[in-house]
C-alpha cells in the first residue's frame, strides 16, 4: 500500500502540474521536469513517511509483545545483533523509499521532459536522509516506550504537530530568534527538501544544506546509539 501510495500521491501531482501548465499560468508550482523533477518527487514522497515509520514502531513493539526479542537471545543472538538487526531493517525501508523515489522522478521527468537528466539528483540522497531521520525516531521511540499506541501515537503527534509548536515557542519566547527549528530533529531533513517554489520565500534564512546535512546524520547516529544502549542495559 505504502509504494502504491508513492506512485499514486505523485501522479496526481503530475496530473495537477499538467493542468495548471495547460492553462497558461506561468507558475511551476510542482514541476515534473529537469533537473527540478527530483526535488518535486522528493518532497511530494516525504508526506508519505510517516508509513514507513509506523511500519519500523510496529515491528519493534511486536518483539516486545510477543517477548520474541527475549527468545532471540535466549536461541542464541547478542543483544547488539538483535538490535542491530533492526538498525538494518531501517536502513533497507529508507533504500527502498529512496530507489521509489528515483524511479518515480526518472518517469515523470521523462513524461514531462521527454529526456533524463541527472541535474538536481542531490535530492534522492537528501530523500534517503530524511526516511532514516523519521524511521530512527520511529525505532528510538519503540525501544524507549515498547508500546505501539503509545509510540505511534507520539510520533505522528510530535511530527505533524508538537515539533512545530516547541520550535516556534523557543524561537519566540526564549532565544527570540526565527532560526532555531531549523535544527529541530525532523524539521532540519525537511528542510533539505522544500517544495521547489517556496525556497527563497520561506526558508530564506535557512541554514545551508550542507549543515542541515549534517545536523540530520548527528540526529541518525543519536537515535541509533541510543537504541543500541537502552537494548544492552535494560531488563528484557
Amino acid at each position: 500500500m505504502y509504494v502504491i501510495g508513492l506512485f499514486s500521491i505523485n501522479y496526481i501531482s503530475f496530473q495537477f502540474q499538467t493542468e495548471f501548465q495547460k492553462s497558461g499560468i506561468p507558475i511551476e508550482l510542482l514541476p515534473y521536469n529537469y533537473p527540478k523533477v527530483y526535488q518535486t518527487s522528493a518532497w511530494i514522497s516525504s508526506w508519505l513517511l510517516y508509513f514507513p515509520g509506523m511500519l519500523m514502531i510496529l515491528i519493534i513493539s511486536n518483539e516486545y509483545t510477543f517477548k520474541t526479542h527475549r527468545q532471540n537471545v535466549i536461541d542464541g543472538a547478542t543483544r547488539r545483533q538483535f538490535i542491530l538487526s533492526k538498525i538494518l531493517v531501517g536502513l533497507i525501508l529508507a533504500a527502498v523509499t529512496t530507489l521509489l523515489c528515483f524511479i518515480i522522478a526518472l518517469i515523470y521527468g521523462t513524461s514531462f521532459s521527454g529526456s533524463i537528466s541527472f541535474d538536481g539528483i542531490e535530492y534522492i540522497g537528501y530523500c534517503f536522509v530524511q526516511a532514516m531521520c523519521y524511521l530512527f525516531l520511529a525505532m528510538i521511540l519503540a525501544v524507549l516506550l515498547r508500546r505501539s499506541g503509545l509510540a505511534l501515537a507520539i510520533f505522528f503527534l510530535y511530527g505533524l504537530i508538537f515539533e512545530q509548536l516547541i520550535g516556534n515557542f523557543i524561537d519566540k519566547k526564549i532565544l527570540d530568534s526565527h532560526g532555531f527549528w531549523y535544527y529541530m530533529p525532523l524539521e532540519a531533513s525537511d528542510v533539505l527538501i522544500p517544495i521547489t517554489f517556496a525556497k527563497d520565500i520561506f526558508y530564506k534564512d535557512a541554514p545551508s544544506p550542507i549543515v542541515l546535512l549534517t545536523l540530520s546524520l548527528v540526529y541518525v547516529a543519536v537515535y541509533c546509539f541510543l537504541s543500541i544502549r537502552k537494548f544492552e542495559t535494560d531488563d528484557l
